[in-house]
């Protein structure tokens, strides 16, 4: 918030009292806070009959239904306690009750992929491979909607040395290394096979409705020689490398370097988990203006960000544009889109950066845009050394401008 000081010098910033947990920056939207009391949560998606399922820091598994009406779920309750089995779940999706497997949620989390079905019972459909030095290993799964294959990313095994020696001298990295990949296991779970490689940590996979793979990945290179210091947005395309580690003369000659659909900066925002904003049965509402739809919602942890980036498939693949919709006060790790049209968000508790862990209290806000008679700014451009233009979704009143004007002369 800026004051005009009594010398002139110019505004003075001073810090607003009491700010919201959740500050959107465009108007027409209405944030609530879900009245349940749970520990950190990794991840929260709907499932196709409109009940939220919410992944705990700690590996157990929530139904969160809404009891009284009022929009808000307000009752969790605990279908699967990992009892301290799983290490750093991060990825949650659907298998329909009509696969062969008979449908249930995939978790994943360091070391395995796992399968809990609706009566709490619970199986590792992949895992085994020799563990790496990071807490997380596994991270992300999403399931193909045309043929029910899995989809999982491989954390890489050394983000500060990818080319580290082995003991005879040469280096350790491989493009058939299952680290730093995405896989695709197929829809028997019989047989895995790498899609794509250079990935550092991919935190969050999903398709969009035109069949694509997406990931966000934690690039954020900073300890690596040639890395790139910001997170990405990926398309995931078979047989592509995404450039961790990237290409070397020496130790990887033989590589293009796919570049990111998008990256997210400066430095370090933590891309951690998106959702496409898409409904969540077919003819539903979506979230926010009617402009939005099929846009992906990112969520930047480490530094409380929400981001919406339009997305827009051309003959040579997809180009991107992001704007910042909000600020949290909270670290953001996952979002989805509610049956109703809302943003369901989940945040963690605790500092920036770690936060306070599998044992310690996060919590879950609802957006819902609820003046939809509010115009929207669309997009906004230099049209000259002194001019900015911005175009809106529909006519503007005069008098909404004047008192924009006042606020910035």
């Amino acid at each position: 918030q800026a004051v005009p000081p009594d010398d002139g010098a110019g505004a003075a910033l001073v810090l607003v009292k009491d700010p919201p947990p959740v500050q959107m920056f465009l108007p027409g939207f209405t944030v609530r806070e879900l009245p349940v009391d749970l520990t950190n949560i990794n991840n929260v998606l709907y499932r196709p009959d409109g009940t939220l399922v919410a992944l705990g820091y700690n590996g157990n598994l929530w139904r969160l239904r809404d009891t009284d009406g009022d929009g808000l779920e307000d009752r969790a309750e605990l279908y699967w306690d990992a009892k301290g089995a799983l290490r750093g779940p991060i990825g949650i999706d659907f298998l329909p009750p009509a696969s062969p497997h008979g449908g249930g949620t995939l978790v994943a989390s360091k070391g395995r992929l796992t399968l809990v079905t609706d009566d709490g019972k619970d199986r590792m459909i992949a895992g085994g491979w020799p563990e790496i030095f990071p807490a997380v290993d596994t991270l992300g799964v999403a399931v193909d909607p045309r043929d029910g294959a899995v989809y999982f990313g491989r954390g890489c095994n050394n983000f500060t040395d990818p080319y580290q020696r082995d003991k005879a001298g040469k280096a350790a990295y491989k493009l058939t290394d299952e680290t730093g990949t995405i896989q695709r296991l197929a829809p028997d779970f019989k047989t895995r096979e790498i899609v794509a490689t250079g990935i550092r940590f991919p935190v969050a996979l999903r398709f969009n409705k035109l069949g694509d793979l997406f990931a966000t990945d934690q690039e954020g290179a900073t300890w690596a020689p040639n890395g790139n210091p910001l997170d990405e947005l990926l398309h995931i395309q078979k047989g592509r490398h995404y450039g961790f580690p990237a290409r070397h003369p020496k130790h990887l000659p033989n590589v293009t370097d796919e570049p990111s659909t998008f990256d997210y900066g400066p430095q370090h925002q933590s891309t951690c988990g998106f959702c496409f904003n898409e409904p969540v049965k077919a003819g539903g509402p979506t979230f926010g203006p009617a402009h939005w739809a099929g846009d992906a919602i990112v969520t930047g942890e480490s530094r409380g960000k929400l981001y919406r980036t339009k997305l827009v498939k051309t003959p040579g693949g997809y180009v991107a544009g992001t704007q910042l919709i909000a600020a949290l006060n909270m670290l953001t790790i996952d979002c989805c889109v509610a049956p109703d049209g809302s943003l369901v968000v989940a945040c963690h508790g605790g500092g920036p950066d770690w936060g306070s862990g599998p044992t310690g209290k996060g919590k879950l806000f609802k957006i819902t845009y609820t003046d939809r008679a509010h115009p929207q700014p669309v997009l906004a451009w230099p049209n000259g050394p002194r001019e900015v233009r911005v175009e809106f979704d529909r006519p503007v009143d005069p008098q909404l401008l004047r008192d924009v004007l006042k606020q910035t002369t």
